[in-house]
């Protein structure tokens, strides 16, 4: 999972938008539904807080195991 970030221009002033999802594709989606007609000024994706602490807990088991097998 991954958090999409961007600042686009509706036509009325600037926002700064976060979404939570899998691919560009669900952005742009998002955005599509939510603003219809806007300007991307500037957009990010990075991978979600819930990724990167599914991926720390997995290397800290992994690491475990190897201490405990030695």
């Amino acid at each position: 999972m991954f958090t999409f970030s961007a600042v686009i221009y509706d036509g009325n002033k600037q926002s700064l938008v976060r979404y939570d999802g899998n691919d560009e594709e669900a952005f742009e989606r998002y955005l599509n539904e939510k603003y219809g007609c806007y300007v991307c000024l500037w957009s990010n994706k990075e991978l979600s807080e819930r990724a990167l602490t599914t991926i720390k807990s997995s290397v800290a088991l992994n690491e475990a195991a190897k201490i405990k097998s030695e």
